[in-house]
């Protein structure tokens, strides 16, 4: 790999160490007092749980498409190159089941599309297309993520709960680039990336909740190599036994080298902000 993955994949280490770190201390010491405490919170007991979000992350786009004639492409941000807005509004869907006591599974999904056109003022190679500096080009990146884990809570109690899981991140990344004197070129690629990660909870009352979870995946994977960072954390709150309201934080953060048939190149892609949720267990 280069200089500048590695370096990458130390920072991305750092932000996994300090996540888990956080997650301990927060965790592991309230633990401790659970029994004194008799704090029961619906979210650590019911069985099967339902989340749908706002979430509006901030997002940073780039990427390389590559060509068997011209080589390595262009890498082009897709928000400072093509116009692409750098703040989004998209909803999120999250649902769990325990299976027992510490065994659970869960599901989400979300989904960013955005398109732009701007004039360009740099000379793109993208796919085997050149487009020229003074160009009009329309531009779009797409994605549609999956995440489904299965995790072991290893501290579960009324109050707490601390565990692990191994996941499969699934993301379906769909990039274009076209002018009229041109014409189009376009990658697509789905990357199904396993994924390790950690997750907790603790219920200061019965009302309020804070949880978190983060996930990482960083190595060479069949036609994928790179890095995966996934973190959300939020707080929510019980107004009825089985509906509560939530905010939180989500950062999402790839870098990938792929060397698909219909997408060799580089996809840098990072999202991150705030998500208002509405919770329901049962």
């Amino acid at each position: 790999m280069k200089s500048a993955q590695h370096a990458k994949f130390s920072q991305n280490q750092l932000r996994v160490a300090t996540g888990m770190a956080l997650t301990g201390i927060l965790l592991s010491g309230p633990a401790a007092g659970q029994e004194a405490s008799g704090t029961v919170h619906p979210g650590l007991q019911d069985r099967w749980t339902l989340e749908i979000g706002l979430y509006a992350p901030t997002v940073k786009t780039s990427a390389r498409l590559d060509s068997p004639t011209l080589g390595i492409g262009t890498a082009v941000s897709f928000e400072d190159n093509l116009g692409l807005t750098d703040r989004e509004t998209m909803g999120t869907f999250l649902g769990r089941v325990r299976l027992g006591e510490r065994w659970r599974i869960e599901a989400e999904y979300f989904s960013l599309d955005r398109s732009g056109t701007q004039t360009i003022s740099r000379t793109v190679n993208w796919g085997g297309n050149v487009y020229s500096v003074g160009a009009v080009v329309n531009s779009e990146f797409n994605s549609d993520i999956f995440r489904l884990s299965g995790g072991y809570s290893f501290i579960k109690n009324a109050q707490s709960e601390l565990g692990v899981a191994l996941g499969l991140h699934v993301t379906d990344f769909a990039a274009s680039l076209s002018a009229a004197s041109v014409g189009t070129k376009a990658g697509d690629t789905l990357a199904p990336l396993p994924t390790i990660g950690m997750y907790g909870a603790y219920a200061f009352t019965p009302r309020w909740l804070l949880s978190g979870r983060i996930d990482y995946f960083a190595l060479g994977y069949n036609e994928y190599d790179g890095s995966l960072v996934n973190f959300s954390a939020g707080v929510d709150y019980r107004f009825h036994r089985n509906f509560g309201v939530g905010l939180g934080y989500r950062y999402v953060d790839y870098d990938l080298d792929l060397t698909k048939t219909n997408f060799t190149g580089n996809v840098q892609y990072q999202f991150s902000g705030p998500v208002l949720y509405a919770v329901g267990s049962f």
